[in-house]
């Protein structure tokens, strides 16, 4: 693409209505794990999101629009640091500025260079003395086309940022700030979620869902990943993704079916083709929940996503009581599994001591639609003979792995209805790279081999 003009930046301003330093709250204190032990490799710790800009909308409505995002939401000009002592904590300013980058391009580049900043984006771990929020501007003659949005997971999850979106949309189109698509005055901003957390109601909680944890740990495969004598590869941790529509229908197509997610689909053919390879009768993985379950947590502008424990026996009964038991499992899980992070610890560390590591070293981080909706993803009544007419688009391509010494199976899917893909990373000295492309191509026949081959069937 080519540039117009040179980039230049805007200073958007903002004020808010309180400030101070806080606690964290369990989901930061969740994802603070993992940049604390993923440092400096976490920059998949961020979510961006491109928003095209109706005509009409200049730039001057665009800052105004930020800042009243930046005013109404408190965890975007909340920054992340450390006491004296090594406790993490968030300071909520209460004015200041965000640079917010003008790229200037050729009409027909507008697109392709919104998806480049969304890229940098992605691509730059943020930094803690900065603001959990970043934004860019693509413009084209000056005319603004796009906004690229960044936030930091340790502020935000991508749940919490769907009304957050159509709060920005509304701000964008001239709406008032008081009439667009916002939280309501009570809103529970992270500040206030911490301290609640605290209380003895948030106390007592977190107590009940350590035990569900321990309950549930105990269920789990002392070695999950019993594979060994393999040299470890360099780097050691390696990811491969697979791009599979055969994938995507059949999973879509068995979430329909049975009434569940498609993330419980391909989590319970996951857990099944662990169990065959290890010889377990039990299968154990940490699934990232949501934990938005009512109407309070869907307003939340917070992050909120937390791992919780799932365990299921994988060793008899047809695939598709499988896929239901694993849905019930997930479901409950995500429901009673939500604690204080550091006492969970403390509380594994007492049960299992070192061993607990190996008992929760496979992940599963599945964020998927339900079903087809709209699209044309797929139809009712896709059989596998359909769907293994697909097979020779499928692909599988080496991508940059992320290092996490204590996830070494972690399994991750993303997409929308019309495309999504999964990504496995392991530990090469349990999964060579081999091994790991295996276990998608596994997953993928796992998958179809649960449709009907045909319609009478």
């Amino acid at each position: 693409m080519r540039l117009i003009t040179a980039p230049h930046s805007l200073d958007v301003p903002f004020h808010g209505t309180r400030s101070g330093t806080f606690p964290l709250t369990w989901g930061q204190t969740w994802v603070w794990d993992s940049v604390r032990s993923r440092a400096p490799y976490y920059a998949d710790l961020s979510g961006s999101y491109i928003v095209e800009v109706l005509d009409g909308c200049d730039l001057t409505a665009i800052s105004g629009a930020l800042t009243t995002l930046l005013d109404r939401y408190e965890t975007f000009r909340s920054r992340y640091s450390l006491s004296p002592d090594g406790t993490p904590h968030q300071t909520v300013l209460a004015e200041g500025h965000l640079r917010v980058e003008v790229r200037d391009v050729d009409a027909a580049d507008t697109q392709a260079a919104a998806r480049t900043v969304e890229n940098e984006f992605n691509n730059a771990p943020f930094t803690l003395p900065e603001l959990s929020l970043r934004a860019s501007v693509v413009t084209s003659g000056g005319v603004p086309r796009y906004v690229v949005l960044c936030a930091f997971h340790m502020a935000m999850d991508c749940h919490g940022m769907v009304p957050v979106l159509e709060d920005f949309r509304d701000l964008m189109s001239g709406k008032p700030a008081d009439a667009a698509h916002s939280a309501p005055p009570a809103t529970t901003h992270p500040a206030d979620r911490a301290l609640e957390e605290r209380d003895t109601k948030g106390v007592q909680r977190s107590a009940r869902g350590i035990r569900f944890w321990e309950q549930e740990i105990a269920k789990f495969p002392g070695d999950p990943l019993p594979w060994a004598g393999h040299r470890p590869e360099g780097p050691r941790y390696k990811t491969f993704a697979m791009h599979s529509a055969a994938v995507r229908v059949a999973s879509l197509e068995l979430a329909e079916a049975l009434g569940v997610s498609t993330a419980s689909v391909i989590l319970a053919m996951t857990m099944s083709l662990l169990g065959r390879k290890t010889g377990n009768r039990m299968c154990g993985m940490i699934l990232a929940a949501s934990h938005r379950y009512d109407a309070e947590s869907m307003r939340y502008p917070g992050t909120l996503v937390q791992g919780v424990p799932v365990a299921v026996d994988v060793s008899d009964g047809p695939p598709h009581d499988l896929i239901s038991r694993t849905h019930r499992a997930g479901m409950l899980a995500a429901l009673a599994g939500h604690c204080h992070p550091q006492d969970l610890a403390d509380a594994l560390l007492a049960s299992y001591g070192e061993a607990a590591a190996a008992r929760l070293a496979c992940v599963a981080n599945l964020n998927l639609p339900t079903t087809a909706g709209n699209t044309e993803a797929t139809g009712t009544g896709v059989t596998r003979a359909e769907a293994e007419c697909l097979l020779a688009e499928s692909r599988y391509e080496y991508v940059e792995g992320t290092p996490a010494e204590n996830e070494r199976f972690y399994l991750a899917a993303h997409g929308d209805p019309a495309d999504f893909h999964i990504t496995l990373r392991a530990d090469t000295a349990v999964l060579t790279s081999a091994d790991i492309v295996q276990f998608l191509r596994g997953l993928e026949r796992a998958l179809l081999d649960c449709l009907p081959y045909s319609v009478v069937d």
